[in-house]
């Protein structure tokens, strides 16, 4: 009995982690906020400092860092043709790029060919990430653990 219930457990847990990183365009289409969240990976880097004073240089560049975060918001406008508006809103400016978007064979989301007219000060450098969907945000591959970075869907 324990191993049909062992069976069981492990069979959904795959299926859910199956699910948790296939995205479908459904799921992608609105508007989607890019969360960056230094201060809590700073605040575990500082728990695991060798010294003192790395942990209190830790803390206060994530608190500087984390300030200017909060005068930054970057929107991605996921549309069904592929195409990507990005509008980035800092200190009382905002710029407006296209760009496109694809599911790849693995299910994931991947973000490419930001335009720059070259003349903003805003640079987005996606690398032709991969997002996968967890638990209803998206998740870049880079950051999957922690979740340091990660898209929440505004609409």
């Amino acid at each position: 009995m324990k191993k049909t219930i062992l069976l069981f457990a492990m069979t959904f847990g795959l299926m859910v982690l199956a699910q948790a990183q296939n995205v479908t365009e459904k799921d992608v289409v609105g508007t989607w906020k890019l969360v960056i969240d230094v201060e809590e990976k700073m605040d575990q880097e500082a728990e695991e400092a060798d010294s003192m004073l790395e942990e209190i240089i830790i803390k206060s560049v994530s608190g500087f860092v984390g300030g200017i975060l909060d005068d930054i918001d970057i929107y991605f406008d996921f549309q069904r043709n592929g195409t990507l508006k990005l509008t980035v809103n800092a200190y009382d400016e905002t710029e407006v790029e296209k760009g496109t978007w694809y599911i790849n064979k693995r299910g994931y989301l991947v973000i490419e060919d930001i335009d720059s007219d070259g003349d903003n000060d805003f640079n987005i450098n996606t690398n032709d990430d991969e997002w996968k969907l967890m638990d209803g945000i998206l998740v870049n591959e880079d950051h999957e653990d922690d979740r340091a970075v990660y898209m929440a869907r505004v609409n």
